[in-house]
């Protein structure tokens, strides 16, 4: 794209890098290896020769930790280039991809960076450095914003057909930055590869008049692009070591009268940036997400399929998103105020491990087997250290609580953690312990059987009914100084109405009562006990189930019917499976020239009912779908062997509960496909609503015609929890986890797929492997909300996603027999029922809550309104607040937005949020 009066190149800002993928093709070794001998060039280049100035480490700081340690004995020398500018170090901790990780994990790793390049005396590099990763999420700006951070280096995700070299990008809130939008062929190589990489093959032997020749060439590409007379050349690419003359290069393309006195500096990314921003003007504008397909260009490519592969490692890092930032974190601040230290150290480390998974490249699943092997292993350490946090936090309120606030003397007690602003007032399901052999009689309530009776802190019966059961469950044990045990105990589930109020518990007794028997001989009774039966059934029909609110009609094909009593909507065809060839690698799905396509509406169903009664009912939908084996030694078709998916599915009911549960476990046995879920909305209406981090962004439910796109456009797209449609008067949304890729029929049935795997063996630079096959059982939770459109606002779903993906605790142990794991003790007085905070909007959504860096700065609570309206809220506490004042996300106190989004009244926080907007609050109590 070229336009009048195209401003001459006069300088040229030379930007020395190397954009470091710390796991792809390589395992993290084999790249460590790479690093160590890639900064020992730099260093003793530096060192030697001060005419090499500057070196940008990729925008992340994690590479300086894999560098130290191996070589440890390097670090002041590093630390001296660092201190002195000429290495810049951060924003990031690790590059990541923005749509597979939550906005808070996008927070942490600036946060992480931040901190890193802050031990070195040093503030990291002030861009928002994102030249690799695969599409932009329409918050990022605004995060940018947040770090005090104007600008942002990128390429993937625009059109690319000769784009300006700067941009403007605004994001959902109206926060903007100025973009260096790098070219689509050369991306973030650009004077690598106009330079440096046509002198490979002669050992980096270069000809000066090749060389200015080269260089003509460059300033004649880049000026079609130029927005002012300064020009960024990146000196650097993948895995790429430095050139140690390089100045002397920059010296010959100086002298040379040819380049018309075009001057070449070595530079940093911030020296440039302080230029540009003085001369650029009228930018045009690009508006909330950016994810086109690439119109031309060898790497401008956004690879959407990266959402589906490995599956398996998106839904791990998802649960330990979730628990840490609704879990561990939140409930040890409020353990920290009844009296538990609050475990900082720990919890940074459970981050750490998160975040070395994501990298763009690891977490995107399109990585060699090694790789994505390794992850397990930081998956599982993030997940174990949250898991032993929060089983402590949890412990420690249950071992307080004042036994003579709930009822029954030798009772169990059982209580129940709700980690979201919305109370619970509904049917619930948790787990309960029993001595082991209480539940023999369940089955039999007559004399000499038994029953169980549920009571809430105030004595008030509830009626239970059991779910599951297992006999003569281990459960260990180990009290402080003392050897470590076990019980056996009858592990049970029990569905209930329960009520728990927002972020905080309620404490149930349960007990076993037994209906005695006479003694031989003996026909009178002695004692009478009325057992309590819970009686009746959500069953109106062989396979039809009614809770109320929803109607669920299972197909014999093993398909739904769903039909929402309160705006008589019904949703036919739900649930069908479709399966298609992929003959495609971790990036990209790619079909084959010939590719049936496969689905389950011929299936034949087996239809069972596993749990059935007034509170609650399970269905069980099993089919077998035939699917083709695998694909063709030459990758043209697939091949005509069949083999079974065995897939089964269970369909969740709760009284009066409009979220209809569902969890599918299939068993993959076949290779080289895509399996989608397909649900049939029947919706008329142009736009449908996906939530992504930080957002509810709205989209076309028509694609775009990316015909003549050089990226080929599957349609696909992400979302991060739920997707929804809605027309004039009822709507339909659905709720996962650990899912991340959807996509919408073009027909007027307005069906959305959604992506449940890939199975694919294609690997980068190597003959393949297995892994990416998913030969294994895999689990899919996901739920099915019908809703009036007018009485539901879409925050009002964000919400109701966030109960499903957060769910429920308990903690079920002896009332009189408490057993202390810790020293960390206090008086058995805490109350049997209390919510330590409300939020009473639930368009402003709470998404952290944790203690500051320095613990004298007290907690940090972030919140941000998820709907498109200024919307304002107080939050309470159980305890006055001395001080809530807005902070950045850097944790910087605010001057912008303090004493206007945030003012304390009352010893409460009353927020007030334009659209969309992000606050992040510092709070201390006395």
């Amino acid at each position: 794209m070229t336009t009048t009066n195209q401003p001459s190149i006069k300088k040229v800002y030379v930007v020395s890098h190397t954009h470091w993928d710390r796991e792809w093709y390589q395992d993290y070794q084999g790249f460590r290896t790479r690093l160590v001998y890639m900064i020992d060039e730099l260093l003793d280049t530096m060192e030697a020769n001060p005419d090499y100035r500057y070196f940008l480490m990729d925008g992340q700081t994690i590479v300086i930790d894999d560098y130290l340690e191996i070589r440890p004995e390097r670090r002041e020398l590093l630390a001296r280039f660092i201190r002195e500018g000429r290495i810049g170090i951060g924003p990031w901790y690790v590059m990541p991809d923005e749509f597979l990780v939550s906005g808070e994990s996008i927070i942490r790793n600036f946060q992480a960076g931040f901190r890193q390049s802050r031990s070195f005396g040093v503030e990291p590099v002030k861009s928002g450095y994102v030249t690799d990763i695969f599409g932009h999420n329409s918050q990022f700006p605004q995060i940018l914003r947040g770090f005090g951070i104007d600008n942002a280096v990128l390429f993937r995700g625009f059109h690319g057909d000769g784009d300006r070299a700067e941009i403007e990008w605004e994001g959902a809130d109206g926060s903007r930055v100025l973009a260096l939008k790098l070219d689509e062929d050369r991306s973030y190589g650009d004077f690598y590869f106009f330079l440096r990489w046509p002198f490979v093959d002669r050992d980096f032997s270069y000809d000066e008049g090749e060389l200015i020749s080269r260089a003509k060439g460059m300033l004649k590409y880049k000026q079609q692009r130029a927005t002012t007379d300064v020009m960024l050349g990146m000196d650097g690419v993948d895995h790429i070591e430095i050139e140690p003359k390089l100045p002397w290069m920059l010296e010959k393309l100086n002298d040379a009268e040819a380049l018309g006195g075009v001057e070449f500096v070595h530079a940093t990314l911030e020296q440039y940036l302080e230029v540009l921003r003085e001369k650029v003007e009228d930018l045009q504008v690009y508006k909330g997400e950016q994810r086109s397909p690439g119109y031309n260009g060898i790497n401008n490519w956004v690879l959407v399929n990266v959402l589906s592969s490995r599956i398996h490692l998106k839904q791990h890092n998802q649960n330990c998103e979730r628990l840490l930032e609704k879990w561990a974190e939140p409930w040890a601040v409020f353990a920290s105020w009844v009296g538990r230290a609050y475990p900082r150290t720990f919890l940074d480390r459970a981050w750490n491990f998160l975040l070395q998974n994501h990298p763009h490249d690891s977490i995107c699943g399109c990585s060699i087997d090694q790789v994505h092997q390794d992850m397990i292993y930081r998956f599982d350490q993030s997940r174990l250290i949250a898991q032993q946090m929060l089983h402590e936090q949890l412990q420690y309120f249950a071992n307080h609580i004042d036994p003579s606030s709930v009822d029954g003397d030798g009772a169990n007690l059982v209580v129940i953690y709700n980690p979201v602003q919305e109370a619970v007032d509904g049917v619930i399901v948790v787990e309960a312990l029993l001595p082991h052999d209480s539940a023999g009689g369940l089955k039999s309530i007559v004399l000499g059987g038994s029953f169980l009776q549920l009571k809430d802190a105030s004595g008030q019966l509830a009626d239970c009914q059991v779910v599951d059961l297992k006999r003569g469950s281990a459960n260990r044990f180990r009290k402080y100084r003392d050897i470590p045990g076990a019980e056996m105990v009858d592990r049970m589930q029990l569905a209930f109405h329960g009520k728990v109020p927002s972020f905080g518990y309620a404490a149930y007794t349960l007990e076993k009562v037994v209906i005695p028997a006479p003694a031989h001989g003996d026909y009178g009774m002695r004692e009478l006990v009325q057992p309590r039966r819970l009686l009746g059934t959500m069953k109106q029909a062989i396979a039809t189930w009614d809770n109320g609110r929803i109607r669920v009609a299972v197909q014999s094909n093993g398909t739904i019917v769903v039909t929402d009593l309160q705006t008589g909507r019904a949703y036919p065809d739900l649930l069908l499976f479709e399966d298609e060839a992929d003959i495609g690698e971790g990036w990209n799905y790619v079909a084959p020239p010939v590719n049936p396509i496969f689905n389950s509406a011929g299936c034949r169903a087996d239809i069972s009912t596993v749990a059935d009664g007034p509170l609650l009912s399970i269905a069980c939908v099993e089919l077998t779908l035939n699917v083709p084996k695998g694909i063709s030694h030459d990758d043209t078709r697939r091949l005509d062997e069949k083999v079974g998916l065995t897939i089964r599915t269970h369909l969740e009911l709760r009284k009066d509960d409009p979220v209809l549960r569902c969890r599918t476990v299939i068993n993959n046995t076949a290779r080289n496909h895509r399996l989608k879920l397909l649900f049939k909305t029947g919706l008329q209406t142009e736009q449908y609503y996906a939530s992504t981090p930080f957002d509810i962004v709205e989209r076309s439910t028509k694609l775009p015609n990316y015909s003549e796109h050089l990226e080929t456009s599957p349609g696909d797209a992400p979302y991060n929890g739920f997707v929804a449609l809605r027309d004039s008067e009822a709507g339909l949304a659905l709720y996962t986890k650990g899912l991340y890729e959807m996509s919408l029929k073009q027909d007027d049935t307005r069906t959305v797929a959604l992506t449940l795997f890939r199975s694919t063996n294609k690997e980068v630079l190597s003959d393949g492997g297995d892994g990416g096959q998913l030969l294994r059982e895999l689990t899919f939770e996901y739920a099915i909300r019908p809703f009036a459109a007018a009485s539901t606002p879409l925050a009002a779903l964000w919400g109701e996603r966030e109960q499903f993906a957060a769910g429920l605790q308990s903690v079920s142990q002896r009332k009189d027999d408490v057993r202390y794991e810790t020293l960390q003790q206090r008086s058995r007085d805490l109350p049997a029922v209390h919510s330590f905070m409300q939020v009473d909007n639930a368009a402003i959504r709470v998404s952290a809550l944790l203690q500051a860096e320095q613990e004298e700065d007290g907690y940090v609570l972030r919140v941000f309104n998820a709907s498109e309206q200024p919307e304002a809220a107080v939050v309470s506490f159980d305890r006055p607040a001395r001080l809530a004042e807005a902070v950045t996300l850097d944790h910087q106190l605010d001057q912008q937005q303090d004493g206007k989004a945030v003012q304390l009244l009352g010893g409460k926080a009353h927020i007030s949020l334009a659209p969309k907007q992000i606050q992040t609050i510092r709070l201390s109590f006395d």
